[in-house]
């Protein structure tokens, strides 16, 4: 038997995929704001919390068939559960700055294209308390359904701001009193010799292959890299990120943040 093709997803439709990013989003206090979530009979039955949290929520909930879902959703994955959301609500840089803790600890991305390690960098930024992401709007993934897919949610409960030169909101960061602190296999420093620093850090991770661009590594107070005694020396950004993040969450820890 040949397998069914169903047309792409609606590029002006914004969808969450899986019972995890549905759930989390209708749950989160922040982050994407659910229209409407479709779900089969059978992942109603498996994921009841789902339609509590809709009916918490105010959120239309509709039981369809797996046909309508997939008419929806094209080839994209969602396990018999996803909704329409409106377009992400990012935070502006001002306002993130604002709601810095101290010590600070914020994500910034240089053009990291993947968005499956988009999602899994929130992820991991969420889980280790980061205070907030800052993210090129060009020539960078965003929160897109892949990304929120693979962030399983994290992405409502993050604060990403958006920025059009991410060199000058760099720059903002250093005028609070963070430190700059960018990820290159071949610095010199170690990840686990770094100290504490009073204000907090930014911890700046590069793009998949090409790294740090010059102008941001220029901005950089401090370069590290993360030791591997095996044979391989190199990691994959959102590997490298998810490590960097422990260790400058339990730096925080220390200092009382």
């Amino acid at each position: 038997m040949r397998r069914a093709k169903f047309a792409p997803p609606r590029e002006d439709k914004n969808w969450v995929l899986g019972p995890r990013a549905v759930f989390e989003a209708l749950s989160a206090p922040q982050g994407l704001r659910l229209k409407r979530v479709y779900i089969t009979p059978s992942s109603a039955r498996a994921h009841p919390e789902i339609e509590q949290a809709a009916a918490s929520a105010g959120v239309a909930l509709e039981q369809c068939e797996m046909a309508k879902l997939r008419a929806l959703a094209g080839e994209q994955r969602h396990q018999g559960v996803l909704a329409e959301a409106e377009a992400y609500a990012y935070w502006d840089l001002p306002d993130l700055l604002d709601s810095l803790r101290r010590p600070a600890l914020v994500v910034a991305l240089d053009e990291l294209s993947d968005p499956r390690n988009f999602g899994a960098i929130v992820r991991s930024a969420v889980a280790f308390d980061c205070d907030g992401l800052v993210v090129p709007k060009h020539r960078s993934a965003s929160v897109t359904p892949a990304a929120a897919r693979s962030a399983a949610g994290a992405t409502e409960h993050a604060k990403i701001a958006q920025v059009t030169n991410l060199n000058r909101a760099l720059d903002s960061l250093r005028d609070e009193g963070l430190r700059i602190v960018g990820f290159d296999s071949e610095a010199e420093g170690e990840l686990e010799h770094c100290p504490p620093h009073p204000a907090g850090d930014v911890l700046v991770v590069g793009s998949e292959g090409k790294g740090l661009r010059r102008m941001v590594r220029e901005r950089c107070d401090l370069l590290l890299k993360i030791s591997t005694p095996g044979p391989l020396h190199s990691l994959n950004a959102s590997v490298a990120a998810g490590i960097a993040f422990h260790h400058f969450s339990r730096l925080r820890l220390s200092a009382g943040g």
